[in-house]
């Protein structure tokens, strides 16, 4: 029997990375471990540590990217979070700091380096915006630089990333020394800036105007769901021909009954009417990757700080809210670097009203069916306008009565202008649709089951038996194939009216009739409470099982051409223009979302506010959906 030599256990190094915010540590983070992370250019957006490691000349570097600090006296919960690492409260004190310092802006830099060194901890810097600098008129001299400081230091380019390797191997080999914390600050000629104003001030001279840079930031904003709608409009045609090509072709090969029903409309024209939606998703991730990558973003914080203090915010809750347009879990989470307790509670009671990305589906689909795309992109930007304003109006309530007094400054240094890496914007625009893919095959398909089988079931044979003989007495030829396809129609529909999910939708129905709601759609709001997401699966599943305008030329009806051409009881369409519109107010306003409760109840630490939250939305939203669908009919519009 052989023996194995012992393997030479690895040595390990836990490196936090430090820095002020906006200096770069999650784009030397990405580079130096290989991990995807989604950095953001405004201050506040890190709340929690992020983790990553990798293995250099046989050390692990276990790499924690802390959030932004200004100093080491703490003003916010995601500044404590930070600060409780450094001091070794929050577990393992650090072995080694890696400090990150954005050389465009050197002199702040060099004065929080100082600060750092008092941790009695070994440092090794990472300069990053060498580039930067020198574009802004005054270029680095490295190697001086490291010289002076007396402290191992490497460049790093946060695009290119070149200087990482470099930075990992000196992170692996440096000696767990402590930096010398009476060392000499170094000081930065005043000569080094140019007097020459620099890009970035030119360019602000007009996105900062007072009268100018507000309408610029509207401008921006509306052009961006205009052109996700209008972009993204080819697609959604060629997605839902793909799912009809696939609905037919599948559903040719099997034979008529529950099964062919369940892989047809529960599956195909479930989960794939959920699918068409991907291009939005993804034209608007990447458009708000590309302005948060730019610098953008922070002076959208900037021109909103005065409107959102008139209703006793800052602009820092906008850091929250406009994490919330894409899920409203991390923007209630980045409500932490609010230090005003009062302040942070308004934020998360009124984050849940930005439209999430969950949200978007229920406006593509009934925007498509009823409305052309130019109109479309409009009345898009105007239901997350819809959100804002509402959020607007219930902060200033609740800082006005329940959480009145105190409130949070907004400190921030704004970064320079930066081409966004295309890369970095297509990794993350990639990301989002695998994330949304993955829902759509694990959650959405299971909620779509069960609605298949509550909308199947029960099959009474009576109902077969009547419409068989009316088949069966058709004539023959085009005519009667004809008259037997609309039979067919009528059997479906028959069959959903008498199913065990048509008697709760009926049941529920008469809550939301002042908004214009049938049955089908208000088990779509039933079904959505859990999840917005499932909304729109178990609409295409619904109407899947009820077809009543198929006919013998036309026999597969996409979800859009479905809610268009359904009719109700009376023979009118079940659904117009304006029923949408008072759905997707509905869904603009309503709290559907158990991940979003539990993550305020997390937050809050009690029920109080999730519970108050789900109530006050709810309601908003029902008694808005009235409202719109009222005057309306007032108005003369819809049936």
């Amino acid at each position: 029997m052989t023996s194995s030599a012992p393997a030479t256990p690895r040595v390990a190094r836990r490196i936090a990375l430090v820095g002020r915010a906006n200096s770069g540590k999650t784009s030397v983070l990405m580079h130096l471990t290989g991990s995807l992370q989604r950095p953001v250019n405004f201050p506040g957006s890190s709340v929690e540590c992020i983790e990553s490691s990798v293995v250099e000349a046989g050390v692990t570097l276990n790499v924690v990217d802390l959030p932004g600090i200004g100093s080491l006296q703490a003003t916010s919960r995601d500044e404590e979070l930070a600060l409780e690492v450094l001091h070794g409260r929050s577990g393992q004190r650090p072995d080694l700091l890696c400090v990150v310092l954005d050389a465009s802006k050197l002199a702040v830099e060099l004065a929080f380096l100082q600060s750092v060194r008092a941790l009695g901890l070994p440092i090794v810097v990472a300069l990053t915006k060498i580039d930067v600098a020198t574009a802004e008129g005054f270029p680095i001299d490295a190697p001086r630089l490291q010289q002076a400081l007396g402290l191992p230091a490497v460049v790093v380019h946060g695009v290119r990333g070149t200087g990482a390797p470099e930075l990992r191997r000196t992170l692996a080999t440096a000696a767990l020394v402590p930096a010398n914390a009476n060392a000499a600050a170094v000081a930065v000629a005043p000569a080094a800036r140019t007097l020459r104003a620099s890009r970035t001030d030119r360019i602000d001279r007009w996105l900062l105007h007072p009268l100018l840079g507000p309408v610029a930031l509207l401008g921006v904003v509306l052009g961006m769901f205009q052109l996700v709608f209008v972009v993204a409009d080819p697609f959604l045609g060629w997605i839902e021909a793909a799912q009809g090509f696939v609905s037919d072709h599948v559903g040719g090969w099997l034979p008529d009954g529950a099964w062919r029903s369940f892989v047809v409309d529960g599956v195909i024209n479930g989960v794939g009417s959920s699918l068409v939606f991907v291009p939005q998703i993804a034209l608007l991730i990447a458009f708000v990757t590309v302005i948060e990558a730019t610098g953008y973003m922070a002076r959208a914080v900037f021109l909103l700080d005065r409107m959102l203090r008139c209703v006793g915010l800052s602009g820092k809750s906008f850091v929250p809210l406009a994490s919330s347009f894409a899920c409203a879990i991390p923007g209630i989470v980045a409500s932490r670097i609010l230090g005003d307790e009062r302040d942070r509670l308004a934020t998360i009671a009124v984050a849940p009203l930005m439209s999430c990305s969950a949200r978007l589906p229920v406006y593509v689909v009934l925007l498509a069916a009823f409305f052309p795309p130019h109109q479309a992109g409009l009345l898009l930007f105007l239901l997350y306008l819809l959100g804002i304003v509402v959020a607007v109006l219930v902060a200033l309530v609740l800082r006005r009565t329940v959480l009145r007094g105190g409130t949070s400054m907004l400190l921030m240094e704004l970064p320079a202008y930066q081409r966004p890496r295309c890369r970095l914007v297509f990794a993350h625009t990639l990301f989002a649709v695998k994330s949304f893919l993955r829902t759509a095959g694990t959650v959405i398909l299971v909620a779509t089951m069960v609605v298949w089988a509550l909308g199947y079931f029960p099959r009474p044979a009576a109902i077969h038996e009547q419409f068989e003989a009316q088949r069966t007495a058709a004539p023959a030829g085009t005519e009667g194939d004809a008259t037997r396809a609309q039979l067919d129609a009528a059997e479906a529909a028959a069959y959903l009216e008498q199913s065990w999910l048509a008697t709760a939708g009926k049941a529920v129905q008469p809550v939301f009739a002042p908004a214009g709601f049938d049955w089908r759609m208000t088990v779509g709001v039933l079904a959505a409470f859990p999840a917005r997401e499932l909304v729109v699966p178990t609409l295409g599943t619904l109407y899947s099982l009820g077809e009543v305008e198929a006919s013998a030329d036309e026999p597969d009806v996409r979800l859009s051409t479905a809610l268009r051409e359904q009719k109700g009881a009376d023979g009118k369409p079940a659904l117009d223009g304006l029923i949408a519109l008072a759905v997707m107010v509905f869904f603009a306003l309503c709290s559907q979302c158990a991940g979003t409760l539990a993550a305020i109840r997390r937050e809050t630490n009690g029920w109080k506010w999730p519970v108050f939250t789900f109530v006050y939305m709810t309601v908003l939203a029902w008694l808005a959906a009235v409202a719109v669908y009222q005057i309306g009919r007032l108005c003369g519009y819809g049936g």
